[in-house]
């Protein structure tokens, strides 16, 4: 800060009381209100008014400068507007406070951080006009809730006046949804509070009316907020609602638009790009109405999200940011409790698979209803009854450990077939009903299963101790005479609820409901059949994913036989998606740029439905045949010198190994073509990663590439390609005799782009910049262009006139034909005067003090590497755009909506 008339310590006690005497002075204009708060604060504290300017200025500086949640625009540059909450009173202070009797203070920190980034990215609602489209990717069961409501929370405070939560299909998860946000914001009640005062237009029982009164938004301390379910008359409501408000006063009330399992009915399920569903449709009539605001989507599962179409501006893919939240501590994911690493000689399979078990396919059968419902008599089998006595056992250990009775849940999900839940519930009831008027004579039954299951976790259990058995034993007789089994389904009456003041021990029946969304409180064991082919369906089915303090070694899960394998191929697919993402926002790109990509199973399980992946195309990834190029590049004096003296050290190389050198043009009239050194050994070009800094990219660090070339290209030999650029600009030698031409890269400016965005040390002195890019497309083949030019290579089928250098599957197809046992080095030197071009707005001038070399890879074939196939989504301009119609409608499974005049 500025130096200020007030002492630091001072200062910052009077801004909390001039923000105090602000929030005192609701229905005020805010310039009669400040100006008040400021004579009284210069009265208590002589010098407060220069002190605040001071402030006020060096916050503006912050905010234009925040690096923080940068947005790229079309033309590859960046904003920013919010630097995280500066006011002691509000919303998100409120919040905050809850969060904290609730959470600890590592996991508030962590939703603090990410919805400040989260917000940075979004619409600014000062500027009428900002609309922005987004993804947060968060894990199942995993507090995503508690995150948009912080969301909502600073973004009210930012100036957001119009809050709308789509959450789900289901009924009980809208109301579950509606009741903690009334709890945790407090949106129920209408008083002004904090500069604003809250609007509730949906109950706990009551969904969006037909019709509402719009006249409050007038005022601009007022919010509306609405927590609606995914129905299309709904929807419609909303959509009604934002039409009647008038548009000057619309224009100036930012929306938000969260979107919670937004990979659920929000994307469009009709594989025509002609056809639009009817979800689909009356989600993007709501955006259509919102002249400023942003659309957020929230999900654990975002394949479907990633596959709306990119080209169509009305639809809702993520064009603006996609983000991951952090995985919260003590977070139980897939990895979890399945095998995500397979290696014969480690011994991890065993912490994961002692949390699983499978079920024998005998057993399974039997539980899952055939074609017809009237056949199916389920009955307890050895396996769910182990499963069932587990829950209790591990319930009766979780009281004894936290001293506390607290809710706890089995999950049982054999069939998505509501008759089948009711037949089911009827055998586990008549088998729990039993255990209880026998319970004397179970005992050692249950000391079996406690023997048995407390085994098999005594490596992940910690510093959490396993009572003794008669200690348990009292424990498990009084849970066993408190279970309830419930069904929750869409026709349910009985459905989940778990009062604070009631704790609830409790089997829970269930398909679809109990598969999106809803809160398995306590959830301590799981009984999982009913199967799927698509990723999203699977993991969303996946309940067991969660918190479990003082009983992760104690969750459990039951599955098919198979599913292990599903999800162990799930995890993998998690962690790179969220691996894509995590790059995409380190190196400033959106998903318009470069769409994320999901690996394919190599099985029968599809990513999401098919209507859903319309605007998918299939890609492939893998180190071999991929390239990677330096774009961070060290523009000190001593970070160029360092660049040059590996290249010419390389070269040197070549040269005393007696490598061929070839020019591009073989009639040699050109003394600065791009030329190539062939021959060079995986030896020379990991010494010359020894001595050539690279940043961010782990695996053109020396120690990596050894690593690979060791596994996958023992047989390789490398060419080294000089990289020639025009030859106005000026030239480089590598060597005597060996000289090109400077190509230019411009880095982009300061505001947009530091090196604090990068992970890891920087050489000390090091001045790093950005270029975005270093290699054109066609230079993916350059090294056997010139080959072939020299007759030193032959390509009979002509595979170098066809290759698209803009696909890289097609050069990873031409390379792989001609060369496939051939890597390739690029090197290019780059300008020290490069300069942007005339109509750029984000570039600069590179300035450095000499020029810089810069590195470009193209790896060799790998025959032996798991290289896999993955799909994205298509990014590229369509030729033809079409109209968008109605074809289908979404039907109210749980027949619980009518209009009012219809009642």
């Amino acid at each position: 800060m500025s130096q200020t008339p007030l002492p630091a310590e001072l200062f910052r006690n009077g801004l909390l009381a001039f923000e105090g005497i602000l929030a005192g002075q609701l229905g005020r204009s805010a310039s009669a209100a400040e100006a008040e708060a400021r004579q009284v604060m210069e009265g208590l504290m002589p010098g407060f008014g220069l002190a605040l300017d001071l402030y006020l200025a060096d916050q503006r500086d912050i905010i234009e400068t925040i690096k923080l949640g940068n947005l790229v625009k079309n033309d590859g540059g960046y904003t920013s507007w919010y630097s995280g909450p500066r006011i002691a009173t509000g919303e998100w202070p409120e919040y905050k406070k809850i969060l904290s009797t609730k959470l600890p203070e590592p996991a508030v920190q962590g939703i603090d951080e990410s919805t400040t980034r989260i917000l940075s990215r979004c619409a600014n609602p000062k500027e009428p006009g900002d609309r922005r489209k987004g993804l947060v990717i968060g894990y199942v069961q995993s507090g995503k809730t508690a995150n948009y409501a912080g969301l909502v929370a600073k973004a009210v405070d930012a100036g957001y006046r119009i809050i709308i939560i789509l959450a789900g299909m289901y009924t009980n998860l809208r109301a579950q949804t509606q009741l903690r946000l009334e709890t945790d914001l407090n949106v129920n009640d209408a008083k002004d509070k904090n500069g604003v005062a809250w609007s509730l237009l949906t109950g706990r029982d009551t969904d969006i009316a037909p019709s509402n009164n719009v006249g409050f938004m007038s005022s601009s301390t007022n919010v509306a907020i609405m927590i609606v379910k995914k129905h299309e008359k709904r929807l419609a409501n909303v959509a009604r609602f934002l039409r009647d408000i008038n548009d000057d006063t619309l224009r100036n009330r930012a929306v938000l638009i969260i979107d919670d399992e937004s990979d659920q009915a929000t994307p469009n399920t009709l594989s025509d790009r002609e056809l639009v569903s009817t979800i689909n449709k009356r989600i993007r009539g709501i955006w259509n109405e919102v002249p400023t605001g942003t659309y957020v989507a929230y999900t654990a599962t975002p394949f479907a999200n990633m596959f709306i179409d990119p080209n169509d501006p009305e639809d809702l893919y993520p064009e603006d940011f996609a983000m991951v939240l952090p995985r919260p501590e003590g977070y139980m994911g897939a990895d979890s409790f399945f095998d995500v690493d397979q290696d014969a000689d480690r011994d991890e399979d065993e912490p994961i698979y002692a949390l699983s078990h499978v079920i024998d396919l005998a057993e399974a059968q039997s539980l899952v209803p055939g074609r017809e419902i009237d056949d199916f008599e389920p009955e307890v089998t050895p396996s769910l009854d182990d499963a069932i006595r587990w829950f209790i056992i591990a319930t009766a250990i979780r009281q004894i450990r936290t001293g506390t009775t607290n809710h706890s849940s089995m999950l049982l999900h054999t069939s998505h077939r509501v008759a089948a839940h009711q037949r089911l519930k009827d055998a586990v009831a008549s088998f729990t009903e039993d255990l209880a008027l026998r319970r004397d004579a179970e005992e050692e039954s249950f000391r079996s299963v406690f023997v048995r299951e407390t085994e098999r976790t005594t490596h992940l259990r910690g510093e959490e101790l396993i009572p003794e058995w008669p200690a348990v034993w009292n424990q498990v007789r009084e849970i066993i005479g408190r279970l309830t089994v419930k069904i929750d389904n869409g026709q349910s009456d009985d459905r989940l609820v778990y009062p604070d003041d009631s704790p609830q021990f409790v089997i829970a029946i269930g398909g679809g409901t109990l598969s999106r969304g809803l809160t398995l409180e306590g959830l301590v064991v799981s009984y999982f059949l009913r199967t799927s082919n698509t990723y999203d369906t699977l993991l969303q089915m996946g309940r067991w994913f969660g918190f479990r303090p003082h009983y992760q070694d104690l969750a459990r899960v039951w599955v098919g036989p198979g599913l292990l394998e599903d999800y162990g191929h799930l995890a993998r697919v998690e962690r790179e998606i969220r691996a894509e993402v995590a790059v995409l926002e380190a190196e400033g790109k959106t998903p318009r740029e470069l769409a994320i990509r999901v690996r394919t199973h190599p099985g029968r399980l599809q990513i999401t439905s098919p209507g859903k992946m319309t605007n998918a195309m299939i890609v492939h990834a893998g180190l071999g045949g991929s390239r990677r190029q330096t774009i961070y590049l060290d523009r000190s004096a001593e970070g160029a010198i360092k660049s040059q003296t590996a290249a010419r050290g390389l070269i040197e190389a070549a040269r005393s190994r007696g490598a061929t050198q070839l020019l591009h043009d073989p009639s040699g009239k050109s003394s600065r073509d791009s030329q190539i050194f062939a021959g060079l050994s995986n030896d020379d070009v990991v010494d010359f990663l020894r001595k050539y800094w690279v940043a961010s990219d782990p695996w053109l660090q020396a120690d990596k590439m050894a690593t690979w070339l060791a596994n996958h290209g023992s047989k390789v030999t490398w060419n080294v390609v000089l990289v020639s650029g025009p030859r106005k600009r000026g030239s480089f030698a590598y060597a005597p005799g060996v000289e090109v031409g400077l190509v230019s890269r411009a880095p982009l400016q300061e505001e947009y782009w530091t090196p604090e965005r990068l992970d890891g040390e920087l050489p000390e002195g090091s001045d790093v910049i950005n270029i975005r890019a270093l290699m054109s497309g066609t230079d993916s083949i350059l090294d056997l262009e010139i080959l072939a030019a020299n007759g030193a290579l032959v390509d009979p089928n002509g595979l170098l006139q066809s290759t698209d250098t803009s696909r890289i599957e097609s050069v990873r197809a031409t390379r792989k034909a001609i060369a496939p046992d051939v890597g390739t080095l690029l090197l290019y030197a780059v300008d020290k005067d490069s300069q942007p071009l005339a109509k750029s707005k984000t570039r600069r001038e590179m300035g450095a003090p000499a020029h810089l070399i810069g590195l470009g890879v193209i790896f060799p074939h790998a025959e032996t590497e798991e290289q896999g196939e993955f799909v994205a989504a298509d990014v590229q301009p369509p030729v033809v755009e079409d109209e968008p119609s109605e074809s289908s409608s979404w039907q109210d499974t749980e027949g619980d909506y009518s209009h009012p005049e219809e009642r």
